[in-house]
C-alpha cells in the first residue's frame, strides 16, 4: 500500500476544514486579484490599455462601472492609522475631486484614481490577507436553485413564498436556512456572520450598536430551543433585518426565479395557516343577538288598573231619583 506524503495529508485536511462551514462563499486578497487580473489583461488581451486596477475591483466585488465609484466595501482591505480622525472625510473629499474631473466613461482612470483616495487619504493597504467576496445576483440564483433542488422544494411553491410570506410554511424557512448557509453568511452553532453579512449587504452591519443588539437577538431565540428552520428564519427577521438585508435577498432572488405570471395564478389559493396558531378575523363572524335576548327570560308583572273597569251598556235596574206621584202643592178646591 502506498502512503501519501505527510505535507499532502495535511493540505488536504486544511482544505477541508476550510471548506466546511464556508460552502460557496469565496475569500481573495488584493494579491490574488491582482495575479488573476494579470493573467487576464497580459499582452492587451482585454483591449483597454493599462485597467488593472477596475479589474481588481470587479474581481473583489468592490467596483461598479455604472457608479463610477469604489462600494463601501473596499474599506476591507485599509486599516485606518490609529488616531486619525480625519481619514473618512479626507477620502470622500478625495473622491468628490476625482468624479468630478474624470468621466464616468473613462472607467480605467477612473478606478485608478478613486482607488487611490484610499490609498493616500483612508488608510494602509493589506493586501495579503483574504477576505469574503460578495456575491453577484447570478451567483445569488444559481444557489437558489441549488437549495430548491437539494431540499425537494417544487419550484411552484415559490411564488407562494413570495405572495403570502416565508412565515407560513416551513419548507420556505428551510429554504432560507439553506441559502444563508450556502453563502456562508450562516452556521446552526454560531448563527450569523456580521462581517460576511456586512460586506454583503453593502456595510448595513458594520454599526457596533447594531452589532451587540443582533448578539443578544441570537442569544435570546436560541435560548427558545426551536428547530433548524424556524432559528434561521426568525433570527434573518428579528436580529439581522433591515433594508437590505439576507433575508430581502433571498426574497428578490426568488421573485427573479419564478415565471413571471406566476404570482397571477395564485390569488385563488387561501391563506396558509400556521399550526398551532388561529388567524382571527377583525369582527367574528357571530350572529347578532335581538333586542329581546339581551334581557332575562322573564314576565314583566302586570301593573293594576287605576280605575275600575267601566261597563259600556247601562244596567236597567237602576234606582230612580225621584219618586213616581209627584206631589201637588196646593189643596185641592
Amino acid at each position: 500500500m502506498k502512503l501519501l506524503p505527510a505535507a499532502l495529508i495535511l493540505t488536504f485536511t486544511i482544505d477541508v476544514a476550510v471548506g466546511v462551514g464556508y460552502h460557496e462563499a469565496a475569500f481573495k486578497s488584493v494579491r490574488q486579484a491582482r495575479r488573476e487580473c494579470s493573467v487576464q489583461l497580459r499582452d492587451g488581451t482585454a483591449g483597454r490599455g493599462e485597467c488593472s486596477t477596475r479589474c481588481r475591483g470587479l474581481v473583489t466585488r468592490y467596483w461598479n462601472d455604472s457608479l463610477g465609484l469604489p462600494a463601501e466595501t473596499i474599506d476591507r482591505f485599509y486599516q485606518p492609522a490609529a488616531g486619525d480622525a480625519e481619514y473618512y472625510d479626507l477620502t470622500e473629499q478625495c473622491l468628490g475631486e476625482v468624479t468630478a474631473a474624470i468621466p464616468l466613461e473613462d472607467s480605467c482612470r477612473r478606478a485608478d484614481c478613486t482607488v487611490q483616495c484610499y490609498g493616500d487619504q483612508y488608510g494602509q493597504l493589506d493586501g495579503e490577507t483574504a477576505k469574503f467576496v460578495p456575491f453577484t445576483d447570478l451567483q445569488h440564483r444559481r444557489i437558489l436553485m441549488e437549495c430548491v433542488a437539494m431540499l425537494g422544494v417544487p419550484v411552484e411553491r415559490l411564488a407562494l413564498f413570495v405572495k403570502h410570506g416565508i412565515e407560513y410554511y416551513q419548507d420556505a424557512k428551510c429554504l432560507l436556512r439553506c441559502f444563508m448557509l450556502r453563502e456562508g453568511h450562516y452556521t446552526d452553532d454560531d448563527g450569523p456572520d456580521m462581517e460576511r453579512m456586512s460586506l454583503q449587504c453593502e456595510g448595513n452591519y458594520n454599526d457596533e450598536e447594531f452589532r451587540i443588539k443582533a448578539r443578544s437577538c441570537v442569544r435570546s431565540l436560541k435560548e427558545q430551543y426551536l428547530d433548524h428552520c424556524s432559528l434561521a428564519y426568525r433570527i434573518a427577521e428579528e436580529c439581522v433585518n433591515g433594508e437590505i438585508a439576507v433575508k430581502n435577498i433571498f426574497l428578490g432572488t426568488i421573485i427573479v426565479v419564478v415565471p413571471s405570471n406566476a404570482l397571477d395564478l395564485l390569488p385563488s389559493i387561501p391563506l396558509p395557516t400556521i399550526p398551532g396558531i388561529s388567524i382571527p378575523t377583525l369582527i367574528p363572524n357571530l350572529p347578532l343577538p335581538t333586542l329581546p335576548s339581551l334581557l332575562p327570560n322573564l314576565t314583566l308583572p302586570t301593573l293594576p288598573t287605576l280605575l275600575p273597569t267601566i261597563p259600556t251598556a247601562l244596567p236597567t235596574n237602576l234606582p230612580t231619583l225621584l219618586p213616581t206621584a209627584l206631589p201637588t202643592l196646593l189643596p185641592t178646591a
